[in-house]
């Protein structure tokens, strides 16, 4: 039963964002005049966001829960051992890649209490947009 609600939602998502495109490709000899031309089609995926479609419920639902699921993968990575201490979180979070070597280099951020403190504000703080591409090494100072 889980698979057909699996399989409804794929098509209920992809339903709305297929669209068939037509290219006509044109075959020029040297003196530029049309020599051949073809028509093909292509099931393309509609990337216009700024169209007057109604937000699909069900996507902003999927990307709510990716957001939390990333907050949950990036905590439990900066937990001092054993990913913390390298660093590993913030290369999850897309961090300038000296901020690792720091981690290394300070013997895993001061023995384990950098990665502890981030794991902490990681968990716990409402804002987890700030983390992301943070390029500090210590992300939670403004």
């Amino acid at each position: 039963m889980r698979f057909i609600y699996c399989i409804l939602l794929f098509i209920l998502f992809f339903s709305s964002s297929l669209v068939k495109a037509e290219q006509t490709l044109y075959f020029v000899d040297s003196a530029g005049t049309v020599v051949d031309s073809t028509t093909y089609s292509e099931t393309i995926m509609d990337i216009n966001f700024e169209s007057n479609h109604k937000p699909n419920p069900i996507l902003h639902l999927l990307k709510k829960r990716q957001k939390k699921n990333k907050r949950v993968v990036a905590a439990i990575l900066a937990f001092p051992f054993p990913f913390g201490i390298v660093g590993l979180h913030r290369i999850y979070l897309g961090t300038a890649p000296y901020v690792p070597v720091v981690y290394i280099g300070t013997f895993g951020g001061v023995i384990g209490i950098l990665p502890f403190i981030d794991f902490c504000v990681l968990l716990l703080d409402k804002d987890f947009d700030r983390y992301i591409e943070n390029k500090k090494v210590f992300m939670w100072v403004k």
